[in-house]
């Protein structure tokens, strides 16, 4: 029901009762209703104006005083005197300046955490890990393995590793390669396969056990090398930056540091004490020169540096001791290093 006028002038002066003002609102929510209050707000406005200048008396004003020659111009009791001051000081910019490089700062600190997960594995460590999309990572002690925390397998799948990691990778039916980059500036593009990739200072290596991978080579200042490679392909990074391929690699013992077991083939006993630094972290010391020709081979399944310590003197007849967390190993007929 449409309310009458005079109701709704009491409503635009501000006099309407809560009753008359429930009634205007129930009304307004009408189809149509809306039309009719703005042209009755309008015919209200029209007869009661909020303000009503006197044009003429202030015209009459305005004339007389031009006529009598009074000055226009405000006039102010006191005055200040003017003294330009600088848009910015120099000490407020140095404020701003100094801000905005903590702000820049703290953005560029706190992105990686949050763009980048990074796993890392201690001297005795091992650790297993399942991606997104079905691949698993066998990550070895004293290793580490950094990828995206948002993206993965949308985008691409990347990870950059420092130390030995097995990978199992699951082929996707779009093809999207899996990349595995290194601080030596080797990379491994695969689609689905498994290999091994030791990364430690200048030296890498890559043990192909199934699949397919491609490897590039990227040296400062040289060509790019690649090299396709194909099961039982062992691919070996010096530190001079040279890459040698060795078609008949031994991959009966493919990563057995997965299951702590250690394989030596006629090895010399100082690429042991490399093995055993690479692992676990440790410096393995030699006490003499004769030492690092003496050869091993079998297999052996050690849980710690010390247990495999102990198993390679017990097998080569040495003395093995510890000094400032270093094993030393010397020959049986030598005076052992304190500990």
């Amino acid at each position: 029901m449409q309310p009458p006028k005079e109701l709704l002038f009491s409503y635009f002066a501000g006099q309407a009762t809560t009753v008359q003002q429930k009634v205007i609102s129930e009304w307004l929510a009408q189809p149509g209703s809306r039309e009719v209050y703005f042209q009755w707000l309008d015919e209200w406005e029209r007869s009661f104006p909020q303000y009503a200048p006197d044009v003429t008396s202030r015209f009459d004003e305005f004339k007389q005083r031009l006529d009598s020659g009074t000055d226009l111009r405000p006039q102010y009791r006191h005055s200040m005197p003017y003294e330009p001051r600088p848009l910015w000081r120099a000490s407020q910019w140095l404020v701003a300046a100094t801000i905005t490089a903590i702000l820049l700062g703290c953005a560029w600190v706190f992105s990686e955490p949050l763009l980048y997960q990074t796993i890392v594995t201690g001297p005795r460590q091992l650790r297993s890990i399942h991606l997104p999309d079905g691949s698993t990572i066998a990550l070895n002690s004293h290793s580490t393995l950094r990828m995206p925390r948002i993206g993965y397998g949308w985008f691409s799948r990347w990870v950059r590793l420092k130390g030995d990691a097995v990978f199992d990778v699951k082929h996707l039916a779009t093809h999207q390669p899996f990349v595995v980059e290194t601080g030596t500036g080797l990379t491994v593009d695969v689609l689905g396969t498994e290999f091994s990739v030791r990364s430690r200072s200048t030296r890498a290596e890559v043990v192909l056990r199934r699949g397919r991978v491609n490897l590039r080579y990227k040296a400062l200042n040289q060509p790019t090398q690649q090299i396709k490679m194909k099961p039982g392909d062992r691919v070996t990074l010096d530190e001079r930056g040279t890459l040698a391929l060795n078609s008949r690699a031994d991959t009966t013992r493919f990563a057995h540091w997965r299951y702590r077991l250690f394989s030596f083939n006629n090895t010399p006993l100082r690429e042991v004490a490399s093995q055993m630094r690479a692992v676990f972290g440790i410096k393995v010391l030699l006490s003499h020169p004769e030492l690092e020709r003496r050869r091993l081979t079998g297999t052996i399944r050690a849980g710690s540096s010390d247990e495999l310590a102990e198993a390679l003197a017990e097998l080569l007849d040495l003395r093995v001791s510890h000094h400032d967390e270093n094993i030393i190993f010397s020959s049986t007929t030598q005076t052992p290093i304190a500990q």
